[in-house]
């Protein structure tokens, strides 16, 4: 019995040996690594990308660099998992870019989603989704949603990117809305089936230095996208909602900028063309207007003149005048 007894003891100090080597939490957040990793792959969400996109896909970059310099094209994700309290743990999803390739465009491009679950029932389980789109800019069209009004509960919601800008939008008929230069397009239903995670903004995930370069604001995007105020107004929605309380009047003349840009965008190679024969037949126009409008004031200052009882050689003469 002893020998059981100190056998079971043994294993025991070797379990408890083994379990800090098991579990890691590398970026001292109080979440284990390797949970952290299941949550990522679990709520992956698809993006729905322009298959013309001028960036092709989100980029993969070069570890170990002090500024981001693109390795690959390749769509992968990077992740981060933050506890919140009260059960409640925030995912973000980072599509990252090697530019902004749209009107204004940029090198480098961070763009994200993320959502807040819960564990339920021994279930992590998607209580709300976020959408960042034109963030921290008068153009602001960031959205949220309950995860059930996404369907998107137990997986991935579904983002739609605009085109060559990679806003993310959780509705294709709110892409319009920023400024008028985003486009959402049938193309790439994307999954990525990579997720690196990058860990806290006081503890970057190693390789990742990158992530603090001040040629892009990621960084700053590391914070919370669910305030108390921001998860009270998406426990009341029933579907999308926007997050911009008004179209602001900046962000109304920004629309109707970049609308009539787009429209002359489109109108100006018929204008050109239009222009050159307009030119001639405008020409021609005057030529015969200004005769016309001689002929009409002679007419009109004879019957004047006819009028006034004057000479016939008077009138003459003032309708040449």
């Amino acid at each position: 019995m002893r020998s059981i007894l100190q056998r079971r003891a043994r294993l025991a100090l070797a379990a408890a040996a083994v379990l800090p080597l098991l579990a890691a939490d590398t970026d001292r957040d109080g979440l284990d690594d390797a949970l952290e990793q299941t949550l990522l792959e679990r709520f992956t969400p698809v993006l729905l990308l322009s298959a013309t996109d001028c960036a092709g896909m989100p980029a993969q970059f070069h570890p170990d660099r002090p500024h981001p310099e693109e390795a690959a094209r390749n769509g992968t994700l990077y992740g981060q998992v933050t506890p919140r309290g009260e059960g409640r743990v925030e995912i973000h999803y980072y599509h990252l870019w090697a530019s902004d390739c749209g009107r204004g465009g940029h090198s480098l491009d961070a763009e994200h989603v993320s959502v807040l679950i819960a564990e339920e029932g021994g279930l992590w389980r998607a209580l709300y989704w976020y959408a960042a789109a034109h963030e921290d800019t008068p153009c602001n069209a960031s959205s949220g949603a309950p995860a059930r009004a996404l369907a998107a509960e137990t997986r991935g919601a579904r983002v739609w990117v605009s085109r060559g800008k990679h806003a993310s939008f959780l509705d294709r008929g709110a892409c319009p809305w920023g400024c008028g230069g985003d486009v959402c397009q049938e193309g790439i239903a994307w999954r990525a089936g990579r997720v690196i995670n990058l860990g806290e903004p006081d503890a970057i995930a190693e390789g990742m230095q990158w992530v603090r370069s001040p040629r892009w604001p990621l960084l700053a995007k590391m914070g919370s996208d669910f305030p108390d105020a921001r998860r009270e107004q998406l426990a009341r929605a029933a579907g999308v909602q926007s997050l911009t309380m008004s179209l602001r009047p900046a962000q109304s003349l920004l629309l109707a900028g970049d609308t009539t840009a787009d429209a002359l965008g489109i109108a100006r190679s018929s204008t050109g063309n239009a222009l050159a024969t307009a030119g001639r037949k405008t020409s021609g126009a005057l030529e015969e207007s200004t005769a016309r409008t001689a002929r009409a004031v002679g007419l009109s200052l004879r019957k004047t003149g006819r009028f006034l009882g004057l000479p016939q050689r008077k009138r003459e003469q003032d309708s040449r005048r």
